[in-house]
């Protein structure tokens, strides 16, 4: 089993400088960084076994089929699915959600029909629903977050409704670090609607072991690149019951069983969702972060993350001038929104750059809620599997200079 002691030397951005200083990287909500493992492979694929996968009956491409199919396999065990048909690929966790969108609205709703969401929601858990509301005559209702950032649980036990078809909402929040009790959840919805529930995995899988058996729900859609994978690779997980009753959202390639000048017939689950050549080296560089994550042990990562929150809720909580906004809960993410009274956001984290502390500054694609709290931007810092709180330390010292050098 990998130790995360001197894990930053499986990394070799870390042997760079920022501003003369040494990088300290706390914006993994945005993107992970990459380990030598997930690189190696993905340059292996392309100098030794390149070439398209499925029906090609020459080696490279019979070596390189199986490598990408081997991934869904591993998805399954990383999520405990039912089984790996059960696993799409997509090129993201946006691409998730807009195909489960299209594809649900059509397969399983009426005008009439509820979509219910939370108030804090990354946008590629808005957009797509607000879209398909609209051509469909549906309505989005949104539960709400209360004042300590933890979600209002009594707030969707009264708006759930027979007309609720689609509970979609996120594992882990991208600003506040909230992890909602999707048990919970998941028993409310159940006991009062036949909704489909849908977690927004983004943030939740890569920090925290999931089984997706035990949540009971639905639908789960994460990134590849949150989790030490490449960007251009995401996966929808669905219950295969579920699926093999869903259309496809996109034509072409690889998706068919046959075509006709006046028909077509699909390609079983999960190739009938997935149309044209696919992101086979991105998949593949994805079982390779796969791999390092289970040799880390997900168990040992979720206690990382806990113990890194816990030091950041200590230090954080007394910093002049500074408001962090953050679940209250018991259990949480490490992640902290942060706003300073009239000092910008964005020049704060560009004051930050020149400690060499990488933070992400704006709604980070969660606007609607940053509408809420009446403020236009944010500081935000997540820290994953390379953070130590020597990390959480520079960025306190950094933070505090910043703010004494921008009033």
């Amino acid at each position: 089993m990998k130790s995360f002691e001197n894990i930053k030397s499986d990394f070799p951005i870390f042997e760079r400088k920022i501003n003369g200083k040494p990088l300290t990287y706390l914006d993994s909500g945005a993107t992970s960084q990459k380990p030598n493992v997930v690189l190696e492979k993905m340059n292996e694929i392309y100098k030794v076994s390149n070439a398209n996968v499925h029906r090609g009956t020459y080696a490279l491409s019979a070596e390189t089929t199986l490598a990408y199919e081997g991934v869904r396999n591993k998805c399954k065990d990383f999520i405990n699915a039912y089984e790996s048909d059960e696993i799409i690929f997509a090129k993201g966790s946006t691409e998730g959600f807009n195909f489960l969108a299209n594809s649900l609205s059509k397969k399983f709703m009426e005008p009439g029909d509820e979509i219910i969401v939370t108030e804090i929601e990354h946008h590629a858990n808005i957009i797509p629903w607000q879209m398909v509301a609209q051509e469909n005559d549906l309505e989005l209702n949104y539960i709400k977050i209360n004042e300590d950032f933890t979600l209002d649980l009594d707030d969707l036990n009264e708006k759930i409704s027979s007309k609720t078809k689609v509970v979609s909402i996120v594992g882990e929040s991208n600003l506040s670090g909230l992890l909602p009790e999707i048990e919970e959840i998941t028993k409310i919805v159940k006991e009062k609607s036949n909704a489909l529930i849908i977690i927004d995995g983004a943030q939740l899988v890569p920090h925290r072991k999931i089984d997706v058996q035990a949540l009971g729900i639905d639908f789960l859609v994460f990134s590849g690149h949150k989790m030490l994978g490449p960007t251009g690779i995401g996966i929808v997980w669905g219950r295969k019951e579920l699926l093999d009753k869903m259309d496809p959202v996109y034509g072409g390639g690889d998706m068919i069983e046959e075509v006709h000048y006046d028909k077509a017939t699909w390609a079983p689950v999960p190739h009938k969702f997935e149309a044209g050549t696919p992101p086979y080296v991105e998949a593949i560089g994805l079982g390779a972060a796969i791999d390092y994550l289970t040799d880390l042990d997900m168990e040992n990562v979720q206690n990382h993350s806990d113990e890194l929150r816990e030091y950041g809720k200590e230090i954080f909580a007394d910093i002049d001038k500074v408001n962090v906004i953050h679940s209250s809960a018991e259990k949480a993410g490490c992640t902290f929104g942060m706003y300073v009274d009239n000092v910008h956001a964005t020049d704060l984290s560009l004051m930050l750059d020149t400690h060499g502390v990488a933070v992400r500054s704006g709604h980070h694609c969660v606007q609607p809620f940053h509408r809420k709290l009446g403020i236009d931007a944010t500081i935000r810092a997540t820290a994953y599997v390379y953070n130590d709180k020597n990390d959480l330390d520079v960025f306190k010292s950094a933070l505090i200079d910043s703010i004494e050098m921008l009033s």
